[in-house]
């Protein structure tokens, strides 16, 4: 028994010998990794150099799993929502990153590490090497991976220390070796293992020696190298709860712990950024809108080849040049640009009109040409459609340009019905003062063709037939949407189409475009790429080099290039395909379907909607972090709400299998989104996709962030789901809309506001309705949408509670009241039409 006992008092001592060694070697390796200070340079961009109107902070939060469940629902639960309300007030964004909540076991793999360390590298870029980083550490060291599970390549780019766990890694990377100020690290009191019953304790102790050894001496060098960063905190034993079939330890973590990881980030954050302070925070309103056009504008010069040719015509025709080598159309009669309404002088100058196939790369050019335009010192205003949620709307495109040449602010009277017309007028008033004016102005319109108006058959009435002879005005469409051609050529303009790329500037694009990532193609691979039908489009071929360059298996690259399509839809498909096929976190598909249907969406809403929306949790932050990192190459983030836009109008063309996401995002905006601005355009854009008319009229009626979407607009949204048929009170079968007693005079039946009373609101807008006999139109309601009313009997709209009439079927005073139509909502057949708003019967 004895000599049994010492062989293993012994084996004890050499493990723990081994153990020793092994914990000396990795840091003595670390600190030769201390001196040097490149380790952490990370030269990317930050998000933060932008120039926006709010920054950004992410804070990493590094710990194992299963025992620092308390501690994590502190911080998510308590500490971050106080401190993301702190930042708000400083024009600040609050990102936490969590990277080991909801690791799965079958994800201990080169990818999962990848996943957290890159993560942590977005945390350094915008901090310059010093990112804000929570360490919480009890008595577990966490997995220690195997060498073959760590890649030659992140070895290298991470000085990976061999017989470490990702847990001591991350705090490696993001705070021992470059001496992080911006780094807390929160130690549990060992003495909380003693109180958690013997059935848990392999989830809060190490059994393993070297785990143990590692543990003890992480511990004692955070406190030597951070002696005033770490914090030990105690804790005591709650309680065993028993949740979703999974029993989990509870402990009450002590206050100390959330007001020191509060007050550390406050003043870290604070120091970090003391020009977003309260009291010396700038509130001067910068135009978002004007911000996101010039980040998109210089996204769009960064990777350019070719069409030096057409910049050079462009840049000619911008200088008063008219280019002789372009044909000048037009077509004999005027549809909708109407000639009369401007008085164009005969010297005025012609519009010209770039024109090209998709993926042509016709916003690419004219982003140049801009830059180019700018350079010369010519005074140029732009507009890019589809460079944000607002940008395709042809209001906003009439705003930005008429204050740009007015060169002041615009302020739209309340009374204003017909934005489209005003707009118009300004303008016509501006052109008329620039004809007596030195100025001299270039005016670039991108994407006419994407504009929400492209169907309409008023598209492009404001745009004037000719230009004063200091106004230059270069616009873009598709060859393909032909409504927007014609209107173009409605009058003599220049045009030019894009030519196609030559082959050397389309083995160029593809070479110089892997070339950014350290690979090549051989000639034969690229000659094969060449041969196909779309190679000589600039879209196809930056999509395709994005699919070679992680493609994985070289042996099978020929293939792979030949089974690829050869036009740019099927492209698409085949990325959108591939990339659901590769998703093992279950939801890709989800998150393409709302990407591609939502024409760009929040990256906050993104979590959440991709999470169990049952329970208002958002997708685990590691499976996030993989659709993140898979959907970048094709995708761009946009505006102060930080949408995820794709790179090209293209993509949201693929919405065969997808369009089943719309009711989805509807009902998640109108439960758990708290964005106002992205509610009141989201919601009704995704229930008119969907003919969600019912839940589109009862959110403009309901909702509180309907309430305060402008009277036109409401009325413009609503039309959508207003019956078509006829209801003129000369037909017998046309009945008057009433509404009973008790509904007549309450309020927020017809929009959520306080005010006015039902009975003089608009029944299709809510708008309050003047008592003024003019502005005063009856509603009625069609044949099928009256069914069971009568001369002497009708029914209330709001209640359908039966209302009684006079003889000439009008209701009197105390039984209720007629309702009405306000201007817009009555405008030209307006007056005429059934005022029933709701699902189409």
């Amino acid at each position: 028994m004895y000599r049994r006992y010492k062989t293993a008092e012994n084996q004890q001592k050499r493990e723990e010998e081994k153990a020793s060694t092994i914990v000396n070697t990795c840091w003595k390796l670390v600190e030769d990794q201390c001196k040097d200070n490149t380790l952490n340079e990370i030269n990317k961009p930050s998000e933060n150099d932008g120039g926006g109107l709010w920054k950004i902070v992410r804070v990493f939060v590094s710990s194992t799993f299963s025992d620092m469940f308390c501690e994590r629902e502190v911080l998510v639960k308590k500490v971050f929502p106080e401190l993301r309300e702190w930042c708000e007030e400083r024009r600040i964004r609050l990102m936490e990153c969590d990277l080991r909540w909801g690791v799965p076991k079958d994800t201990n793999s080169e990818e999962t590490i990848r996943c957290c360390m890159e993560e942590l590298d977005r945390c350094h870029i915008d901090t310059n090497g010093c990112p804000f980083f929570i360490t919480l550490l009890g008595e577990r060291y966490g997995w220690i991976p195997e060498e073959k599970d760590i890649g030659s390549d992140l070895k290298d780019q991470y000085s990976w220390v061999a017989n470490t766990s990702i847990t001591h890694m991350e705090i490696l990377h993001g705070a021992y070796r470059c001496g992080n100020p911006n780094a807390l690290f929160l130690l549990r009191n060992p003495e909380i293992v003693r109180e958690i019953p013997e059935d848990f304790q392999d989830r809060f102790v190490d059994k393993d020696i070297l785990s143990k050894s590692h543990v003890k001496e992480l511990k004692k060098k955070l406190k030597t190298k951070f002696p005033n960063q770490f914090l030990e905190y105690q804790c005591k034993f709650s309680s065993v709860l028993e949740k979703a079939g999974r029993k989990r330890v509870i402990l009450d973590v002590s206050d100390e712990f959330a007001e020191r990881v509060l007050t550390f980030l406050k003043t870290r954050i604070s120091q970090f950024y003391p020009e977003c302070d309260v009291e010396t925070n700038n509130t001067e309103q910068i135009d978002i809108v004007e911000l996101e056009q010039s980040n998109f504008l210089e996204r769009k010069t960064h990777f350019f080849i070719g069409y030096n040719e057409v910049i050079e015509t462009l840049l000619a025709y911008a200088k008063g040049i008219n280019p002789d080598n372009l044909r000048i159309e037009g077509e004999k009669t005027a549809f909708v640009r109407d000639p009369k309404f401007w008085q164009n002088d005969d010297d005025d100058n012609l519009l010209m009109c770039l024109s090209g196939d998709v993926g042509q790369g016709k916003t690419s050019i004219l982003a140049t040409f801009v830059e180019r335009a700018k350079k010369m010192g010519l005074k140029v205003f732009y507009h890019f459609v589809g460079a944000t949620e607002t940008s395709e709307q042809p209001d906003v495109l009439l705003r930005r340009m008429t204050e740009f040449i007015k060169g002041a602010k615009i302020d739209v009277p309340e009374n204003t019905y017909d934005l489209k017309e005003f707009y118009m007028k300004l303008l016509k008033e501006e052109f008329d003062d620039l004809r007596q004016s030195k100025s001299q102005f270039l005016l670039v319109l991108d994407g006419l063709d994407e504009l929400r108006s492209r169907d309409a058959i008023a598209h492009l009435s404001w745009l004037s037939p000719r230009f004063p002879g200091n106004v230059r005005v270069v616009v873009s469409t598709s060859t393909n949407h032909l409504p927007t051609l014609h209107r173009t050529k409605e009058h003599a303009c220049f045009l030019m189409e894009v030519p196609q790329l030559t082959l050397p500037e389309a083995k160029d694009v593809i070479s110089q475009y892997l070339g950014q990532y350290n690979k090549k193609l051989d000639e034969n691979q690229i000659k094969v790429i060449l041969s196909k039908p779309s190679s000589l489009n600039p879209l196809w071929l930056t999509i395709l080099a994005e699919q070679l360059r992680t493609f994985g298996d070289f042996r099978t690259l020929d293939k792979h290039i030949d089974a690829l399509s050869d036009t740019i839809n099927g492209l698409i498909q085949y990325i959108l395909k591939d990339l659901i096929a590769n998703d093992d976190t279950g939801k890709m598909e989800k998150a393409l379907g709302v990407l591609v249907l939502s024409n760009g969406f929040p990256e906050v809403d993104m979590q959440n909607i991709l999470g169990d929306t049952d329970v208002e949790e958002a997708i685990p932050a590691l499976h996030w972090a993989k659709i993140r990192r898979a959907l970048k190459p094709f995708t761009y983030i946009s505006g102060i709400d930080r949408e995820i836009r794709f790179i090209h109008g293209a993509f949201y063309q693929n919405t065969d299998t997808l369009g089943m996401y719309h009711n989805v995002i509807v009902d998640y905006l109108m439960v758990r989104c708290r964005n106002r601005a992205i509610i009141q355009t989201k919601v009704p854009y995704h229930c008119q996709k969907a003919n969600l008319y019912d839940k589109l009229v009862d959110f403009m009626r309901h909702s509180e962030s309907a309430s305060t979407i402008p009277s036109f607009r409401r009325s413009i949204i609503l039309k959508s789901a207003r019956c078509i048929q006829v209801a003129d009170p000369v037909l017998p079968a046309s009945m008057p809309v009433v509404l009973c007693r008790g509904c007549s005079h309450s309020y927020r039946g017809f929009s959520a506001k306080h005010f006015p009373m039902n009975k003089d609101a608009c029944v299709i807008c809510g708008e309050h309705i003047l008592s003024l006999k003019e502005n005063v139109v009856d509603a009625f309601l069609c044949m099928r949408h009256s069914f069971g009313q009568s001369k002497l009997l009708g029914k209330c709209i709001l209640c359908e509670m039966p209302v009684r009439k006079d003889g000439n079927g009008k209701v009197a005073d105390f039984m209720g009241a007629q309702g009405k139509l306000c201007v817009p909502c009555s405008f030209g057949i307006g007056r005429k039409q059934c005022s029933y708003v709701g699902k189409k019967k």
